[in-house]
C-alpha cells in the first residue's frame, strides 16, 4: 500500500473536505435537505453522505501503517458490505417511492455509479481478503467512481435545494 499512499491521502482529503461541505449545505438548508416534504432530496443527501464516507473509510484504512493486504481486504469487506447492503435498500426504497413523474431511467441513472462503485470495492476487497491478491488498481478505480457519484449527487442535491419542486 505504500506506493498508493499519496493517492489515498489525496482522495481521503478530498472526500473529507466534500463531506464537510455537504454538512454545511445540509445544515444551512436542513428542512429542505432532510425534511419529510421531499423524500428524493433526503435520499440524495443520504446517498452523497454514504459515498463520501465509504471513500473516506477506505482511504483511512489504506493509510494504516503496516496493515497486510489480506487484513485490509477483510476489514474493507466487512465494513463496505454493510454499507453495500444499505445502498441496495436505498435503491429499492427509491424505486418504491419514486414520484409518478420520475422515470425509471432517471432513478436508475442516479444510483448506477454508486452501485458500480460499491460493487468494485467489494470485488477488490474480496480479492485481497480471500486470495491475498493486492488489487490496488480496482480499489483505486472504485474510490474514483464513488467520488464521481457523490459529487454528481451533491450537485443535483444543491440544485434541488436551491430550486425546490413545486
Amino acid at each position: 500500500m505504500q506506493a498508493w499512499s499519496s493517492y489515498y491521502a489525496t482522495i481521503g482529503g478530498a472526500a473529507a473536505t466534500l463531506l464537510g461541505l455537504l454538512f454545511v449545505a445540509v445544515s444551512v438548508n436542513a428542512s429542505a435537505a432532510l425534511g419529510a416534504a421531499d423524500p428524493l432530496t433526503r435520499g440524495m443527501t443520504e446517498q452523497a453522505f454514504q459515498n463520501y464516507l465509504a471513500v473516506l473509510l477506505v482511504a483511512l484504512l489504506a493509510e494504516f501503517p503496516g496493515l497486510p493486504a489480506s487484513a485490509f481486504g477483510w476489514i474493507c469487506l466487512v465494513t463496505v458490505s454493510s454499507r453495500g447492503v444499505y445502498v441496495g435498500v436505498r435503491l429499492f426504497e427509491t424505486f418504491r417511492r419514486r414520484a409518478p413523474r420520475q422515470s425509471f431511467v432517471f432513478v436508475l441513472r442516479r444510483h448506477v455509479a454508486a452501485v458500480a462503485g460499491f460493487g468494485m470495492l467489494l470485488a477488490a476487497a474480496a480479492r485481497m481478503a480471500l486470495y491475498n491478491g493486492a488489487d490496488y488498481n480496482l480499489l483505486a478505480a472504485a474510490t474514483l467512481v464513488l467520488m464521481f457519484s457523490a459529487v454528481t449527487v451533491s450537485w443535483e442535491l444543491l440544485r434541488r435545494i436551491a430550486n425546490p419542486p413545486t
